[in-house]
């Protein structure tokens, strides 16, 4: 494995300890105790077998027994037989540490499953300063998969190893269906992060929420340069989003991989009502050099209360390359009600030009809430000007006889053409029993007008 400086005038790269004997510890990666576990040495992998365990006398595995391995070389893939670690490279950046590798199933009639893996970052001394432990459901026959590891070290820590140790069952019968294609990918060279956005393009039906997307980029060479990680909260049917991949590269990328991965927190929703249910109205966003600002109406079109529904903002630039997205939760919204959303400033890479502005919103769940409607309204709204850090002064009055622990409050400006040219959004401190509370909401608006018009949309967070 390889090590890098983002910064071109520190980049180097150092071979890495090797700690590929055969007689090689798993350091405690195994779930059952030395006097349940079968120890084999594998040949000439590095790593132990492990017995599968089971919860019921008799039980069959759904698998073979379970491979543990590790690696920290310099060469360019482990030496495992089965499931190799291809190309690993790891980038640290100040604090931020970025490890990235190819697993890859050489078993061509079999899948794996429950691959469990941990990158282990240490010092010169060979202390350990970090670890980070991911899972993949599945990795079908034959194929492969990238990973992108994020650590965020200690101030004035530096990672001079990185070990990846991995565990895993064979003859796996299971599957895995990715219906996404990845399409237009841009790099941006920001100040803090390389950043990489991609069209992802959902072709299938059903909706899915909470899919980890994976990247590996490459230079012009083919070879691993480095990569980074997201979480898409909204993938609708056949419809596509955008990505916005925070990460590292050692050299200018020429070529991209995504690779899409499930967890326990995806959910596959057939109910095409549920993004129906939350009408979007009307939207608006203007931008100023590297600042965006605005926002959007939604409204509830059932007869029920709805909580922590999920929106998601694609800006799009004209090319149909994605510059940036934002993405949020809409707490609490009754019945009827129309609510004001904003993502708040959301931040451009230089040269950036967006001209469209796609929004998916996805109802959330029922609540049966103890009031039939919202009990906070807006009053006295106003413009507080300031060239820095502008805010609108907001009174929000409380019809409820209880305290409101759990205000929330959006606002959106518009201009002397109803556009919405920017927003904001704040938790206030609880608004009293039949009172009223003032506070200031800090806005993005980056027009050079003045907003002709504000509203507010006070609300309860569903927590």
């Amino acid at each position: 494995m390889s090590r890098s400086s983002k910064i071109p005038l520190f980049a180097i790269i150092v071979p890495l300890l090797v700690s590929l004997a055969c007689n090689f510890s798993t350091g405690g990666s195994d779930s059952e105790s030395e006097s349940d576990a079968t120890l084999v040495p594998t040949g000439e992998s590095s790593g132990t077998i492990r017995t599968i365990p089971t919860t019921e006398s008799g039980a069959e595995p759904t698998s073979l027994p379970a491979i543990a391995s590790s690696s920290s070389s310099s060469d360019s893939m482990s030496e495992d037989t089965v499931l190799m670690m291809k190309e690993p490279i790891f980038i640290q950046d100040e604090t931020n540490l970025i490890t990235v590798f190819v697993f890859e199933n050489l078993d061509t009639n079999a899948g794996i499953e429950e691959i469990e893996y941990t990158v282990i970052a240490s010092d010169a001394d060979g202390v350990t300063i970090k670890t980070e432990t991911g899972f993949i459901e599945y990795l079908p026959a034959g194929e492969r998969t990238g990973v992108a590891s994020q650590m965020f070290l200690e101030e004035g820590q530096v990672a001079e190893f990185v070990d990846i140790e991995w565990t895993y069952y064979t003859d796996a019968t299971g599957s895995v269906d990715y219906p996404f294609s990845f399409e237009n990918p841009h790099y941006y060279f920001d100040p803090f992060w390389d950043r990489f956005t991609t069209v992802m393009v959902n072709n299938s039906s059903t909706t899915y929420t909470n899919v980890r997307v994976d990247m590996i980029a490459y230079d012009s060479t083919g070879i691993v340069i480095g990569g980074g990680y997201t979480s898409v909260n909204l993938v609708p049917g056949n419809n596509q989003v955008g990505l916005s991949i925070n990460g590292f590269v050692t050299n200018d990328p020429v070529t991209y991989e995504f690779f899409p991965r499930y967890s326990i927190l995806t959910n596959e929703i057939e109910d095409a009502n549920l993004l129906a249910d939350l009408s979007v109205l009307k939207s608006g966003f203007f931008f100023n050099e590297t600042t965006l600002g605005g926002g959007f109406l939604v409204q509830n079109t059932t007869d029920e209360v709805l909580k922590s529904s999920q929106y998601y903002l694609t800006i799009y630039e004209e090319d149909g390359t994605v510059a940036q997205v934002a993405s949020g939760y809409i707490d609490l919204i009754w019945p009827g009600q129309t609510q004001g959303v904003s993502p708040g400033s959301v931040t451009l890479s230089e040269g950036a030009n967006p001209n469209k502005f796609d929004v998916f919103v996805l109802a959330g769940n029922p609540e049966e809430d103890e009031l039939s409607t919202n009990p906070l309204t807006a009053q006295d709204v106003t413009i507080v000007s300031d060239d820095f850090f502008p805010r609108v002064s907001v009174t929000i009055a409380n019809a409820h006889s209880e305290n409101i622990e759990n205000p929330f409050v959006t606002v959106l400006l518009y201009n002397a053409q109803d556009e919405i040219i920017g927003g904001g959004y704040t938790y206030p401190d609880p608004i009293p029993a039949n009172g009223s509370l003032t506070y200031d909401v800090y806005v993005t608006h980056v027009t050079a007008e003045p907003p002709a018009r504000i509203e507010a949309f006070p609300t309860m967070t569903g927590w």
